[in-house]
């Protein structure tokens, strides 16, 4: 008899039920700089539950920031799709309202999803944590802001070029503890310049 043509799945994992329960590693990230592409008329430190972010599910009890270590990996984040979609293309216009920024992060304690010992111990793939509905990472990102470990946000990978970003967690007075510095907007920023030239997207 023939054999069914089924198609290959990957089991999809959301958080068990026994989550809190986890003895998960709480990561030291030293303090340095990080970067963050915003719309120029709110200030770089801008806290939110915008469920169009990654790990932001709407029953968050903290408000997040999201960081990338290096600018390009910003304008990734904040633009990746958008170049896709559009044949790598962005309107000027929406360029033209955003800026760049550095903020400097204290010493903080987080889950560190870029870390295979994390991923083993929460029992998690990069499969959920980037998967294209949202509520599968963003159930993550709840039950990780409800485990006792008190994290202070989450380290985690960037799904345009794996480099390192951050959604921290305005608890414990962090947002204290933060330094913000303008760099410029993205118009008259020479590495944001750069990017455009560099992954040939245009504005138009």
């Amino acid at each position: 008899m023939p054999i069914p043509n089924r198609a290959a799945t990957r089991p999809l994992r959301r958080p068990p039920r026994d989550f809190d329960q986890f003895k998960l590693p709480r990561t030291r990230q030293p303090a340095r700089k990080w970067f963050r592409v915003h719309q120029s008329k709110f200030p770089a430190i801008f806290w939110s539950v915008n469920t169009a972010h990654r790990f932001s599910h709407a029953r968050c009890s903290y408000p997040l920031l999201y960081l990338a270590m290096d600018i390009d990996t910003c304008l990734f984040e904040r633009f990746g799709d958008k170049t896709y979609e559009d044949e790598k293309a962005v309107a000027q216009s929406i360029w033209n309202l955003h800026s760049v920024s550095e903020i400097q992060v204290p010493e903080l304690h987080l889950c560190d999803l870029t870390n295979a010992k994390t991923l083993s111990a929460a029992r998690v793939d990069l499969t959920a944590l980037m998967h294209h509905e949202l509520a599968i990472p963003q159930e993550w990102g709840l039950a990780i802001q409800r485990h006792p470990a008190s994290f202070q946000g989450i380290k985690f990978k960037s799904r345009f070029n794996a480099k390192s970003c951050l959604a921290l967690f305005q608890r414990e007075g962090v947002e204290k503890r933060l330094q913000e510095n303008s760099l410029d907007s993205l118009r008259k920023n020479d590495l944001a310049v750069d990017w455009l030239h560099k992954h040939k997207v245009s504005l138009y």
